[in-house]
């Protein structure tokens, strides 16, 4: 006699988990006005996978408020830069710089979509970032997403071997406090 399905653990629908997309080549596109709707678009996701952890909830249109992006995409800081992160061509994520405090360079922003996180796609996209701007880094994070944390380990150690530092900014009483990563690239 056979085992009901619920009884085993198995269900009919159960498959294999689909293969993801393809990752690479992986590029980085500068964002100009042209891009504005798909960075307005990722940035929304961005806000989303954000929203837990600090708590925001969408405006009655269903939207995510994301100054930063407004700030890019209005022109009012020449010194900041966006890119799109392409993997085989397709639309992978985003990911802004601005000038970092004391100096350097600071990643603000860096998203890559779920399909393609863990494939190498992010680390690609920002190991060719850090490339551009040869100097010092800091590079904000929440410890609160212990896989942030390793990802931005893992790049830093990629980058500069072991001799980026990590530190705890203030809290603030909004939302989680930043852990800092920084480390200094040579050109």
């Amino acid at each position: 006699m056979r085992c009901p399905a619920w009884k085993t653990g198995r269900v009919p629908w159960e498959a294999a988990i689909p293969p993801r997309p393809p990752s690479h080549p992986v590029a980085l596109i500068p964002v100009d006005r042209s891009h504005r709707a798909v960075l307005g678009n990722l940035g929304q996701l961005y806000r989303h996978d954000l929203s837990e952890a600090y708590g925001h909830l969408p405006n009655d249109d269903g939207t995510f408020n994301d100054r930063p992006l407004d700030r890019f995409l209005a022109g009012v800081d020449p010194q900041r830069r966006a890119w799109l992160i392409t993997a085989a061509g397709r639309t992978a994520g985003f990911a802004m710089t601005t000038p970092a405090e004391g100096g350097g360079t600071s990643i603000t922003s860096f998203f890559i979509v779920r399909a393609l996180r863990r494939t190498g796609v992010g680390r690609a996209a920002a190991v060719r970032i850090i490339a551009l701007f040869p100097g010092r880094w800091s590079i904000g994070f929440q410890r609160y997403n212990p896989g942030v944390e390793a990802f931005w380990s893992q790049v830093a150690t990629q980058v500069v071997g072991d001799t980026w530092k990590t530190h705890d900014g203030p809290t603030p009483e909004t939302r989680p406090p930043d852990t800092f990563l920084t480390f200094s690239t040579s050109g």
